[in-house]
C-alpha cells in the first residue's frame, strides 16, 4: 500500500468513526433528556420546593448522562475494546449528576439572591467553569490508561459542550411566550438534535484522531 492509499484509508476511517459516535451520541441525548423533561414538568406542575427540583434533576442528570455513556460505550465496544466500558459508563452518568446539580443550584441560588448579577457572575464562575471541565476530565480518567497523553481531551470536550449547550438556550430563547407548547417542543427537539451533532462531531473527531495515534487497530479496521 503507497502513502496516498495509506493516508486516503486513514482518513476514510477517521470519518467513519466520527460519524457512527456522532450518530450514537444524538442517539444517546435523545434518549437521555427524556428523565429530565419528565422530572423537570412534573415536579412544575405540582409546583414543588427548590430543593426538590436540584436534587430530583441532579438524579435525571445521573440517568442522562448513563444513557449518554451508554451509547458511547456502544461504540467504544466495537471500535475501541480496550477502553474500560462500565467505567466510562459510571463516570459520564457521575459527571452529567454534577453538571446538573451545579447548574440547578446556581439558579435556584441566583434566582433569590440579593446580590448583583455581576457579583453572582463572580462567584459562580468557577463552578461553572468545573461542570464544564467535568465531563471531559472524568472521560480522561478512563481514556489514558489506554492513550497516554489524552489530555487535549478534556479541554476539547469542554469547547464543544460550551457550543452546544448554547444552541438549545438560544433556540429556545427565540420562541414566543405565547406560542402553544406543542412548538416550543419541537423546537426544543430540534435544538436537542443540533446540540448532539454538534458535541458529537466535535469530540468524534478527536477521539479518532486521538486513537489512530496510539495505534489502536480496531479503530483504524473500523
Amino acid at each position: 500500500m503507497d502513502r496516498t492509499t495509506s493516508v486516503a484509508a486513514s482518513a476514510n476511517a477517521r470519518g467513519h468513526f466520527t460519524r457512527t459516535w456522532t450518530l450514537a451520541f444524538v442517539g444517546g441525548e435523545l434518549a437521555g433528556f427524556v428523565p429530565p423533561a419528565i422530572v423537570g414538568v412534573t415536579l412544575g406542575t405540582l409546583g414543588a420546593h427548590d430543593v426538590v427540583f436540584v436534587v430530583a434533576l441532579t438524579i435525571a442528570g445521573i440517568a442522562e448522562g448513563a444513557a449518554l455513556g451508554a451509547a458511547q460505550a456502544w461504540v467504544l465496544r466495537r471500535f475501541a475494546p480496550s477502553i474500560d466500558r462500565r467505567r466510562w459508563v459510571a463516570v459520564t452518568a457521575t459527571a452529567a449528576g454534577f453538571a446538573w446539580f451545579i447548574g440547578m443550584s446556581t439558579s435556584q441560588i441566583g434566582g433569590a439572591s440579593p446580590l448583583a448579577p455581576l457579583l453572582l457572575v463572580l462567584v459562580f464562575a468557577p463552578l461553572w467553569l468545573a461542570a464544564l471541565l467535568a465531563m471531559g476530565f472524568a472521560q480522561w480518567t478512563v481514556l489514558r490508561h489506554v492513550v497516554p497523553g489524552s489530555s487535549r481531551w478534556i479541554w476539547v470536550t469542554a469547547g464543544a459542550w460550551l457550543i452546544g449547550v448554547s444552541i438549545p438556550v438560544i433556540a429556545l430563547s427565540t420562541v414566543p411566550d405565547g406560542w402553544p407548547l406543542w412548538s416550543h417542543g419541537i423546537v426544543g427537539l430540534v435544538a436537542a438534535v443540533a446540540m448532539g451533532l454538534t458535541v458529537g462531531a466535535l469530540t468524534g473527531r478527536t477521539l479518532a484522531s486521538l486513537l489512530e495515534r496510539q495505534n489502536q487497530q480496531p479503530v483504524l479496521a473500523g
